[in-house]
């Protein structure tokens, strides 16, 4: 009976023993894995949300890209700002009104773009000033008007053979590519004053 008792007492030992020095510390290590795994797939759930935000920022910023591109397209250039000044006389003589005022006024310099603004007066019948209006704003480049106003014109030279002419005055703007340090808005085309 001794024997089994000191038998059971080393049993109880060896199981103590193991427990302290082999069991518990491979559970604190099993533990501390596991707090470090639970970490790490936390962590990847997080990347995984970063990844597929930045996918989508990625594929938003393309498109802007890709449309600011497309409204360049429609914006002129420094040196395309006299042929878009030609463009509108010329449509003046196609529509078969008389430019009264073409007056350049001073440019408004921005961060990326440089707003041009003239004053521009018309003189026609108010069929012919419709389609003038209606076809510079349809040139392959950006044109704002502003400040329309209509009124009978008086009569003139320009206005001699008109049934029942109207001047149209307004500002018209563009924005030009690039911001022109020290420049003056464009002069080739200055006030001409007919009638």
């Amino acid at each position: 009976m001794q024997a089994l008792v000191l038998i059971m007492a080393l049993v109880a030992a060896g199981w103590y023993v193991a427990k302290m020095y082999v069991l518990d510390p491979r559970q604190t290590e099993i533990n501390v894995i596991r707090g470090q795994l639970e970490n790490l797939e936390t962590q990847n759930r997080r990347s995984r949300a970063l990844a597929a935000r930045r996918d989508d920022l990625n594929a938003r910023m393309d498109l802007q890209e890709r449309q600011l591109r497309i409204f360049e397209e429609f914006i002129p250039e420094s040196e395309e700002v006299p042929e878009l000044l030609d463009a509108i006389s010329h449509e003046a003589q196609l529509t078969g009104v008389e430019m009264s005022r073409l007056r350049p006024s001073a440019s408004e310099s921005g961060e990326f773009y440089t707003k041009q603004t003239w004053e521009l007066a018309v003189l026609g019948e108010y069929h012919d000033l419709g389609r003038y209006l209606t076809r510079i704003a349809s040139l392959p480049r950006i044109i704002k008007p502003t400040g329309v106003t209509i009124a009978l014109a008086p009569r003139s030279r320009a206005t001699r053979d008109m049934q029942a002419p109207l001047e149209i005055s307004l500002r018209i703007e563009t924005f030009v590519l690039g911001a022109m340090r020290g420049a003056q808005p464009a002069q080739g085309q200055g006030a001409s004053s007919r009638g």
